[in-house]
């Protein structure tokens, strides 16, 4: 295949394109004069600009018309201040531009792409958490294990209302990530606002990211596989614990578990490679968008291990995108029962398209689970429900040793 999907993002292999018309550049650039914003950098904004809309109307999993997207970041630029720089018009341009859009899609600038590319391969900087926009508010999706954010107590659905005490309303995410993100050894200042209780502020020491994706362990017969997220090389480092876990138990293991409780996903390719482990030549997960594309269908190759072993997958709201995947094809194909509480429910698919000036993150498909059945907003309830770490672990053990 051309690219490689990931639930977080997807790398599109193709030379950047000039999406040029000639009327949303007239808007566009009108509303750049009439704002009294002017210089030289004026002309390549509004063409970068022009080339987002258009690779937006091109590629978005739902229709969207350029003029209304032309229009949209238009009106906000005549809106500005006069004496907004260019590159101030082109941030409120932009974020006008994707209001009308699911929260996923982005701009991303060449600083925002080095900071993806360490993310995916499993080490950054930051205080270790996965972040979304979700009904307007900046929601944390799951913290990071051992990390900052982790040790600080920070749960999957906190809010974060304030950022060292300046409120984040109004703000992209990106922009909220930004200010986030700092000096490893410096600290940020967090306010968290909970569903179910009072705000709670924290104060987090930034650190580099050492993400340590699976960590298995045995507990009496049963193999336990801890999976924080779906970096590179996830499958195959799984599939080593478990064998070891097998030689270590004399080849008699009694059940597995896959804990994949605050996992907020990560490269698509992982998540079927992680399924293929366990299913034989059978449906994993389907892909529906506007382009052929991004219509396609992934399967089992027969790479199944362990495969009369009774399995138990452990989730929770953190559970997201490539943890749903796994999730629902396991259950969905009846090698794996569910035990926790409901996920997280993000099933799109980001692409990442190549501009002239950074790339764009734009959601172009939504994946259905083996059942068809949608994960988007809905998420995945699980077969035993249980809270807590300690009962979530014991259920699951017995789910297994009971079967």
């Amino acid at each position: 295949m051309m690219r490689l999907l990931l639930l977080c993002l997807g790398i599109v292999l193709s030379a950047p394109a000039a999406w040029a018309d000639r009327a949303d550049r007239a808007v566009l650039s009108a509303a750049f004069d009439q704002a009294g914003i002017e210089g030289d950098p004026v002309r390549a904004k509004v063409f970068l600009i022009d080339e987002m809309i258009g690779r937006i109307a091109d590629t978005y999993v739902e229709p969207r018309e350029r003029s209304a997207l032309a229009h949209a970041a238009a009106e906000a630029v005549r809106k500005l201040d006069r004496k907004a720089s260019p590159d101030e018009a082109f941030k409120t341009a932009v974020e006008a531009m994707v209001k009308q859009l699911d929260p996923h899609t982005a701009y991303l600038s060449p600083a925002d792409m080095e900071d993806m590319r360490s993310m995916v391969t499993g080490e950054f900087g930051g205080v270790g958490m996965e972040l979304t926009m979700k009904d307007d508010h900046v929601t944390v999706v799951a913290p990071i294990d051992d990390t900052p954010a982790a040790r600080a107590g920070i749960m999957a659905g906190d809010r974060i209302t304030l950022v060292d005490g300046q409120t984040v309303q109004g703000q992209s995410l990106s922009q909220v990530v930004a200010r986030i993100r700092g000096k490893v050894g410096t600290r940020v200042t967090l306010m968290l606002a909970r569903p179910d209780g009072k705000p709670r502020e924290v104060v987090l020491r930034r650190e580099i990211i050492h993400v340590s994706a699976v960590r298995g362990r045995l507990e009496g017969d049963v193999a336990y596989v801890r999976l924080s997220q779906f970096a590179g090389g996830v499958a195959i480092n799984l599939k080593s614990t478990l064998l070891d876990l097998d030689r270590a138990a004399g080849g008699r293991l009694g059940g597995i578990v896959l804990d994949l409780r605050r996992n907020p996903g990560g490269l698509l390719d992982q998540a079927v490679e992680v399924s293929d482990l366990f299913l034989g030549d059978v449906p994993i997960v389907a892909t529906t968008g506007r382009r052929q594309e991004d219509r396609q269908v992934y399967s089992g190759r027969s790479g199944e291990i362990l495969a009369n072993v009774p399995m138990a997958v452990m989730i929770d709201g953190g559970s997201a995108s490539a943890s749903e995947i796994v999730a629902g094809a396991l259950r969905d194909n009846r090698r794996a029962v569910l035990v926790g509480q409901k996920s997280f429910g993000k099933g799109s698919v980001q692409t990442l398209l190549p501009l002239s000036e950074g790339s764009l993150k734009v959601t172009t498909a939504h994946y259905l689970r083996p059942s068809t059945l949608p994960v988007d907003k809905v998420g995945l309830q699980p077969d035993i429900p249980a809270e807590g770490d300690d009962v979530q672990l014991e259920r699951a053990l017995k789910a297994v040793r009971g079967r």
